[in-house]
Parts: structure tokens; sequence; C-alpha cells
């Protein structure tokens, strides 16, 4: 993961519904990548990016309630389902 690659995402239109599609797979126990390849975002199984993207964040199911979204640099977000 890389914090250049993520702000570049961040700027993606359709960032935001790549990290609640991820979350949304999480939730029902199939962890999730969101990658990025300069020019598209998408969501994929845990350890299935290309070669030619980058990981911009990884989703896990925490528990019953909560999913994972894990970013660049340590940084966590936690979301409540």
């Amino acid at each position: 993961m890389s914090l250049k690659e993520e702000k570049r995402a961040m700027d993606h239109p359709a960032y935001d519904d790549a990290l609640r599609r991820a979350t949304n797979r999480a939730a029902v126990g199939c962890e999730s990548v969101v990658c990025f390849d300069g020019k598209a975002i998408f969501v994929t199984t845990q350890g299935a990016c290309p070669e030619y993207a980058t990981v911009i964040c990884v989703a896990q199911r925490w528990d019953d309630q909560t999913v994972q979204l894990r970013f660049a640099g340590a940084r966590s977000e936690w979301v409540k389902l």
C-alpha cells in the first residue's frame, strides 16, 4: 500500500463507492481489496489485486458488528454495521 497512490485514488469519483462495496463484502465474510491502477478503482478478493495496480485498502470483518478498513501507514478505519 502506498500513501501517494492512496491520495491519488481519493480523487477518483468512485473512491467512496469502492470503499462501501469492500465494506459490504467484508460484512458477509469476504475479505476484499480496493485496488487502483492510476485510472480505475475496483474491488477484488483478498490477494487478487493485479500486478499493475496498487492496493489502497484491505477490508476485513472484525466482529459481528464491525469491519476494519486497513490503509497504508498503519492507519485503520472502523465501520459499524
